[in-house]
């Protein structure tokens, strides 16, 4: 049994389940949230109460034996606001606090990216217009380049009730018809595993998502290969 873990803010419903659709059998997943306050709901205010309740939520999975084979920071813009150095030093917090390897979304979105080839992106995300604008500045200090870029607005404490479709149909809109490489779609509360292959059928482009992204990098540092279907090209390489 291959035991792997996640932290999760507190209102985000949407990770548990996508990562147990895509979970082979024999991987079990297990979570710890972090401390949101439903009194604020600025973007900046939330996701610097995500990184103060870290350490804390990390340490919460030292009593798991055998030990955990990795701890995924679950939250895309909570390591990416703040740039890379801040998203590798969230990684070193927790493995700090956990003794366990561990990776944040952004930064197995980075190398899914790079995994597949894909450097020119259309990037879609349910955020507000700081939000995408600190993701799409994340890619580009990576390397990447953003040929086309939208986000639907929606506040922070709502991304978990946006449907699959809006996924698909953002997707598919924002990169018809442009010169790019794939599709990149932030938020780890933005429902898109249901989506991912109608989405590579009808553009013909493979797209990468974050809570996809995150199961690809954690199971490949638990050792875990061999294809999952029916989540896009980059499982299905694993």
């Amino acid at each position: 049994m291959i035991r792997l873990g996640a932290l999760v803010p507190a209102t985000n419903t949407t990770v548990e389940p996508e990562m147990y659709k895509m979970a082979p059998q024999g991987v079990t997943i297990h979570f710890e949230r972090l401390f949101i306050s439903r009194q604020i709901s600025s973007p900046l205010e939330v996701l610097e109460q995500l990184a103060q309740d870290t350490p804390r939520a990390a340490r919460a999975f030292v009593g798991i034996e055998p030990k955990l084979k990795v701890i995924a920071f679950a939250c895309n813009s909570g390591s990416f606001y703040k740039g890379i150095e801040f998203d590798n030093e969230l990684v070193q917090i927790i493995e700090a606090a956990a003794g366990v390897p561990s990776i944040s979304t952004s930064g197995g979105e980075i190398q899914a990216l790079k995994e597949l080839g894909l450097n020119k992106l259309c990037m879609i995300s349910p955020y507000t217009d700081c939000q995408h604008e600190w993701g799409r500045e994340f890619l580009v200090a990576n390397g990447f380049e953003v040929v086309a870029s939208k986000g639907l607005g929606v506040p922070i404490m709502e991304h978990n009730e946006l449907l699959p479709e809006f996924a698909r149909e953002l997707a598919i809109a924002t990169c018809r018809g442009v010169n790019c490489d794939g599709v990149y779609s932030c938020c780890t509360a933005f429902r898109t595993v249901e989506i991912l292959e109608e989405v590579e059928r009808e553009l013909g482009k493979p797209m990468v998502s974050a809570n996809q992204a995150t199961m690809w990098l954690m199971l490949k540092k638990a050792g875990v290969k061999g294809p999952i279907s029916g989540f896009g090209t980059l499982l299905r390489n694993l």
